[in-house]
């Protein structure tokens, strides 16, 4: 994990237990009482065994939750859900506040290499990352009855407990799995990378009459290639094996090479392109490459546009007892926030200002989250040797609270708030105080904002104007400012960084 940035999380966490051995599972009391001294510790697990669920998900009905008594006496939740679901129902409004953490498991046996993409326990730690939330998936190999679960349960607090002092790797789980030993047999924590698994399965038949047949296609025989640094020899030779996991499945590698392949639509044949001419697979790489990349903040790398809108509404609401249209809330957006309330009423903007921010702050940790994919782009940014600027229409302090949510403070070379400069955007001055701290030339910077103000003001400041859809203004309204890309999404937007 050199190299890696952490993410700092707030004292006392919320932390959301789960598992996929089910609500009665000893694994679970377990892990539930190792955690229960570091924070307020809050159980969702499914109500049975859901043991090689991996990440299926409840589509086509409703989900049933039951408060019920833990074997300590606790409460807890059983849903009839995967553990997926349980993940996503504490994230996305069940709990009062999103978790700071989701801790998955104790699982009743390992979860090593290959086996990871068929675990349910693993599948939970997963699916809070993609929520932007860090995740631990903690597994007993070799689990037997009589087994000591005190032994993973520790290590399990044990790394939690590190983690609220130092921080935890942006948008990576951590798989923990621990060797059938007692504690004080147990050589200590080694970090590790996935092995490979070797399956012995076969298809067997059991039997049968006439077409129809029964058949068995997983065996009990399991073995692993032994490689140096795997999370299999860790465990094997007795040590605790904890390997950093993170989401990103695209083949980097090989889209290079995938780019050269004659791909068209059906009805067309590649002699339809000009001789030497790249193929086209949506936006094109700016050139030359930007030396800099310099962002918005709201609806660009944060999704912060409910929160915004909600905002707004609290505050025109109580201030001047008027409703206004979503369109009417967000057409300044991009503004700084006494501005935009200039505009609506110049006389009453501090008092919008102040009863707005009473609601914002008040919201914001709950509402405000990462876009997906975005704090891996600025780290592949960093990687390739691009200078990473921000430019924001927030105060610094509210600036700072968005950093202390996200964690991506660290991945930012350069950081430009409202305050910082007399005029703002659209103006072009945030853009060029950002490149001068950064020492690029605007000739080999580009602007990414989600705002009609955002491109006016990258355009003012002589750099590469690139708009992204996913924000507050449709695509229409940012098209009429003529940027040089368009994208609609986060791989779009690494493709035309060249990244």
């Amino acid at each position: 994990m050199t190299g890696q940035q952490m993410r700092r999380l707030r004292r006392p966490p919320l932390i959301l237990v789960t598992n996929d051995d089910g609500i009665d599972s000893p694994g679970l009391a377990a892990l539930r009482r190792a955690l229960h001294p570091l924070g307020r510790v809050v159980v969702i697990a499914p109500d049975r065994n859901r043991t090689g669920a991996a990440r299926s998900i409840t589509m086509h009905g409703p989900l049933w939750l039951e408060e019920v008594e833990l074997p300590d006496g606790t409460l807890g939740f059983a849903t009839d859900g995967t553990p997926v679901d349980c993940v996503r129902t504490g994230v996305l409004g069940f709990l009062d506040r999103a978790p700071d953490l989701i801790v998955s498991g104790i699982n009743l046996s390992g979860n090593l290499g290959d086996d990871i993409t068929y675990s349910g326990t693993v599948a939970a730690a997963l699916e809070g990352i993609m929520l932007d939330i860090p995740a631990i998936a903690v597994s007993a190999e070799g689990y037997r009855d009589g087994y000591d679960l005190s032994a993973p349960a520790a290590y399990a607090a044990s790394v939690v407990g590190s983690i609220l002092d130092n921080g935890f790797p942006c948008r990576t789980l951590l798989n923990i799995n621990v060797p059938p030993l007692p504690l004080e047999a147990i050589g200590g924590v080694r970090i590790t990378r996935l092995g490979k698994r070797v399956y012995g399965d076969q298809v067997q038949i059991t039997h049968g009459d006439g077409r129809r047949h029964s058949y068995v296609i997983y065996g009990d025989e399991l073995g692993f290639l032994p490689e140096s640094g795997t999370d299999f020899e860790a465990v094997t030779e007795g040590f605790v094996s904890v390997t950093p996991i993170h989401f990103d499945l695209t083949a980097h590698d090989a889209l290079e090479s995938l780019q050269q392949l004659e791909l068209v639509a059906p009805g067309t044949t590649s002699a339809r392109r000009t001789a030497g001419e790249p193929r086209s697979f949506g936006p094109h790489p700016l050139t030359p490459r930007p030396l800099a990349a310099v962002f918005d903040l709201d609806g660009t790398l944060v999704d912060s546009v409910e929160l915004i809108v909600e905002s707004f509404r609290y505050a025109t609401r109580n201030v001047l007892g008027v409703e206004f249209t979503r369109e009417q809330m967000t057409a300044n957006v991009g503004k700084p926030l006494r501005e935009q309330m200039q505009l609506i009423d110049a006389e009453r903007a501090d008092e919008l200002v102040r009863v707005y921010r009473e609601y914002n702050h008040r919201e914001h940790d709950r509402m405000l989250k990462l876009y997906a994919g975005a704090g891996d782009l600025l780290e592949r940014l960093q990687e390739h040797g691009v200078k990473v600027g921000l430019v924001t229409s927030k105060s610094r302090p509210v600036t700072r609270m968005a950093f202390d949510v996200t964690g991506i403070e660290p991945l930012l070379d350069a950081v430009v708030c409202a305050d910082e400069t007399v005029r703002n955007k659209p103006y072009p001055d945030p853009i060029l105080y950002c490149l001068q701290q950064l020492g690029v030339t605007p000739d080999r910077a580009c602007y990414v904002g989600d705002s009609p103000y955002d491109l006016q003001a990258a355009r003012a400041a002589g750099v590469k104007a690139v708009g992204v859809s996913w924000g507050v203004f449709d695509r229409a309204s940012l098209e009429a400012e003529r940027p040089d890309q368009m994208v609609a999404s986060i791989g779009e937007l690494a493709r035309v960084l060249g990244v």
